[in-house]
């Protein structure tokens, strides 16, 4: 038939078989390395996934542990600054308290220095001007807002301007290892200490300054006393119905201090009774004539008392004191009073009676001039007339009397009395 195809043979040589061999093992050999590396890219690919899907969550966990560390510190400067607020109203009341303390402490020493008594200086130091002011806010979360406590006082800008670069320019090396910066709220804890020790400061020097008030009243009062007892006076009865200063007044407002609230207090309290005493003590001197009638030392040539008259030679009371002095010389008032006698009044001579507080009258006779009217009021010192040998008299010379309630007494106790006030004694 010719549909019949005919058979061929082929031969094939070994070398061709085993190429042919070694291709389909190479073939076989790439088929299962690519269905390996197929089914291990999945695996890895899982394993990358598990690991990424790892480290966010490591990463979201650490970011959950910064927030709470931030709102943690958040919460710590909201508290420190809540407790600097705290504490600066609390300084700032306490400035407050010294300042009104120092008002109290001024008044004192202005009071007592009107008054003629000396007063340290010391204890009228004004205050460093206030540095706390509670309506500004106070933050402890940097060094800029802890602008209250420091002055405001502007820096002048420098002549010369700094080159460029020059702040950019690296430190010069030092050995050892940098100081760790100082954190602000640390910083602004320390002011506040250094500021509450400077009110402490200030409060132990107010306390200082009335206790050194207190010991100057003591000393005032015990020389005041002891001058006024030359004069043999009831003082303490005198003093009493003393009368009130002319040209001051207005509204009670009375000042209530407890002296238990603190030693300041307690010394201020003790200061009340110690200033009216001295005051009325002093105001009682001034009233009184215990200054001198002449200028400079007195030369006495008769005292007051029992003595051989310089006429009769008999046993005479002169009721008052001769003091030596030049014709002309200026005879001064001894104290604040009103001009009852000015006249010639028999062995007086020329004679100015002087009418004083307390029923105390001084007179001054045998002068050549009198320089007062009668109703004239006149001051410790005035000059009310001029030495000279009027009446009965054998040189120039001043009489001197002083009268209580009309009966003549020693004039030296009341001279006696003014110089221990003077402090020539």
């Amino acid at each position: 038939m010719t549909g019949i195809l005919s058979r061929r043979s082929f031969t094939i040589s070994r070398s061709t078989a085993l190429l042919g061999l070694s291709l389909l093992a190479l073939t076989t050999a790439w088929s299962g390395a690519t269905s390996w590396y197929i089914l291990r890219k999945d695996d890895l690919a899982a394993r990358l996934i598990s690991r990424e899907t790892s480290r966010q969550y490591a990463y979201e966990d650490r970011i959950a542990a910064l927030r709470a560390d931030v709102d943690r510190l958040a919460s710590r400067a909201l508290l420190d600054q809540d407790g600097v607020e705290a504490r600066v109203g609390e300084i700032a009341t306490r400035q407050a308290e010294l300042e009104s303390r120092q008002s109290l402490v001024n008044a004192v020493t202005e009071s007592l220095q009107s008054a003629g008594i000396g007063v340290s200086q010391a204890a009228k130091n004004p205050l460093r001007q206030r540095m706390i002011k509670p309506e500004e806010p106070i933050r402890a979360s940097g060094v800029t807002s802890f602008a209250p406590f420091t002055s405001g006082k502007p820096t002048p800008a420098p002549e010369t301007l700094p080159l460029r670069g020059a702040d950019d320019r690296p430190a010069p090396w030092q050995s050892g290892e940098a100081e760790e910066p100082i954190p602000p709220a640390k910083r602004v804890a320390g002011a506040l200490i250094q500021l509450d020790q400077s009110i402490e400061r200030s409060s132990a020097a107010q306390l200082a300054a009335l206790r050194d008030i207190d010991r100057t009243l003591g000393e005032t009062q015990k020389t005041l006393r002891g001058a006024l007892a030359e004069t043999r006076l009831d003082t303490d009865k005198l003093a009493a119905a003393s009368t009130v200063a002319k040209g001051v007044g207005g509204p009670l407002v009375p000042l209530n201090i407890d002296p238990a609230a603190g030693p300041f207090e307690a010394t201020l309290s003790s200061l009340q009774p110690r200033i009216a005493t001295v005051f009325s003590l002093r105001g009682l001197a001034e009233r009184l004539p215990l200054n001198r009638p002449l200028d400079g030392e007195l030369e006495l040539s008769s005292n007051y008392g029992y003595r051989a008259d310089p006429f009769t030679r008999g046993a005479a009371l002169h009721t008052g004191m001769d003091l030596r002095a030049e014709h002309g010389a200026p005879v001064r008032a001894t104290g604040p009073g009103k001009v009852v006698t000015a006249e010639y009044s028999g062995g007086y001579g020329n004679m100015v009676e002087i009418e004083h507080a307390n029923g105390l009258t001084t007179r001054y006779a045998h002068m050549s001039a009198i320089l007062v009217s009668v109703g004239q009021s006149v001051t410790s010192g005035s000059l009310v007339g001029r030495v000279g040998s009027t009446g009965r008299s054998t040189g120039p010379h001043l009489h001197y009397e002083t009268r209580l309630d009309g009966d003549p007494v020693d004039p030296n106790r009341f001279l006696r009395a003014g110089n221990k006030l003077a402090g020539r004694v």
